[in-house]
């Protein structure tokens, strides 16, 4: 499906509201660790202030882009690094760009940056390609993989923070994105993607039914929309999900579905995030 700009950059400023009631409800501290690669709660929200600047130095002036991302480069980890190596290099750059920020500080930058991100979007229509660490996407695309990282790294919080997050039907978007990147979760790792694309039905937020691809297909998936999302963003083992899984394809690709560019990286193994 193909969103218009305006209702992904809806989606968008929804998902950051939910995770900003959440941080600043005072139910999570800054330093409260979280689950993923080391990082504590500021290492979170500094990730998504810090992206949401680069997305918008992509629409706004993609040569001061160019240079960040090049800034990024060479704070980087080598591309054969471990995961928590590769995200600690991450999170230090982050530090280093936003650290002298105050909670509260960065918290105002973090609204502040959304509202120029999505008037930047606005401001050029649904045409609209930039630059990105890949190369060359379309806006929207970019828009969407803005959502999906904040609902991933939102859930690290919220798992820290012990709060079960309202979902509702903008979900839709972060599943919609995985279902983009299956392909790149194999290739990403030099497997052939299967050929035979999964019948996926999930229940929805509201309790409607969500349905993708051909219902007589072999390869079956099914469950929750949530469920879904967490192992597609990698942030719960299938095995500790309801989903039922049907056929070695689909099982393949909800053991190394990846959304988050870069080299391969695995999931919690089971029971780790139950």
């Amino acid at each position: 499906m193909t969103h218009s700009t305006a209702t992904v950059c809806e989606n968008l400023r929804a998902e950051t509201q939910a995770l900003r009631a959440l941080v600043t409800s005072g139910a999570v501290h800054p330093e409260t660790p979280t689950a993923f690669m080391g990082w504590i709660a500021r290492n979170s929200i500094d990730h998504v202030v810090m992206v949401d600047r680069l997305a918008t130095l992509a629409i706004t002036d993609p040569a001061a882009a160019a240079a960040e991302r090049a800034l990024f480069g060479k704070h980087s980890a080598p591309p054969d690094a471990a995961p928590p190596e590769r995200f600690g290099v991450m999170a230090a750059y982050e530090t280093m760009r936003l650290g002298l920020l105050s909670w509260e500080q960065l918290l105002a930058a973090w609204e502040i940056g959304l509202d120029q991100l999505i008037a930047a979007a606005l401001a050029v229509g649904d045409e609209a390609r930039v630059e990105w660490f890949a190369g060359s996407m379309r806006l929207v695309s970019l828009l969407e993989a803005r959502q999906m990282e904040v609902w991933a790294y939102g859930q690290d919080v919220f798992d820290a923070a012990g709060v079960s997050r309202a979902e509702a039907a903008r979900l839709r978007t972060v599943v919609e994105f995985a279902m983009k990147v299956r392909g790149f979760s194999f290739t990403n790792r030099g497997e052939p993607v299967p050929p035979v694309k999964p019948y996926v039905t999930l229940v929805a937020p509201d309790g409607s039914q969500w349905e993708w691809n051909d219902p007589a297909s072999p390869e079956q998936i099914s469950g929750s929309a949530r469920d879904f999302c967490l192992v597609a963003t990698q942030r719960r083992h299938v095995d500790d999900t309801g989903l039922a899984v049907i056929g070695a394809g689909a099982r393949r690709w909800m053991e190394v579905s990846q959304c988050i560019a870069g080299s391969p990286m695995d999931g919690p193994p089971p029971r780790a995030r139950p």
